[in-house]
């Protein structure tokens, strides 16, 4: 399967999995109390994550027990001027999330943007969205390489993939410029890759 038909067929199932609310809500759940017991996350001063948009795995409560924790969330923002390029912006609370793009939420223009040189460090945890990922880490995600972009310019930082078993491929096509990330968050559990 080539990396666009293997991109419709996990849409298509993330996209069932997500209809089905109640059971969607429990992976979600039992995803996220994982990554709050990890210990990489509980260390971690800063965290990259994601507003999730249709059918992407829900990490708000990762989000807010980062904001309780005081530490420092970031959400991502894709530039308008750079092709490819995204930028992670410090927010407060959910209210300095509003609607952008496609309807995803995203920092409003108040949120300060963090430079990566800072964000490159082992204290750093970034949640990564994909549609699916190998047992190896890889990514397969919507095809314009904006995390793959910004994984390359902090690689100190902890990188967990945010999925559920049932959207791990047996492997999924990698280009040369491809970044794996160190774990696997699951409703399993959390797995080095």
């Amino acid at each position: 399967m080539n990396k666009s038909e293997l991109r419709k067929a996990m849409h298509e199932k993330r996209n069932a999995i997500h209809k089905n609310t109640n059971k969607f809500n429990i992976l979600c759940s039992k995803l996220q109390n994982h990554v709050l017991n990890f210990p990489l996350f509980a260390r971690a001063e800063t965290i990259c994550t994601y507003a999730p948009t249709k059918s992407e795995i829900d990490t708000s409560l990762l989000s807010q027990n980062a904001w309780d924790s005081k530490k420092n969330v970031l959400f991502p923002l894709c530039s308008k001027t750079e092709k490819g390029i995204m930028h992670f912006y410090r927010c407060t609370s959910f209210a300095d999330l509003e609607s952008g793009a496609y309807g995803i939420s995203e920092p409003k223009p108040s949120c300060p943007r963090m430079d990566e040189t800072l964000l490159n460090s082992e204290k750093t945890v970034v949640l990564v969205p994909a549609l699916s990922f190998s047992p190896q880490g890889y990514r397969l995600g919507y095809g314009q390489g904006f995390y793959d972009r910004f994984l390359a310019k902090i690689p100190k930082a902890v990188t967990i993939g945010i999925t559920v078993s049932e959207l791990i491929s047996d492997a999924v096509p990698v280009e040369p410029w491809d970044r794996a990330v160190q774990y696997l968050a699951t409703e399993n559990g959390i797995y080095k890759t």
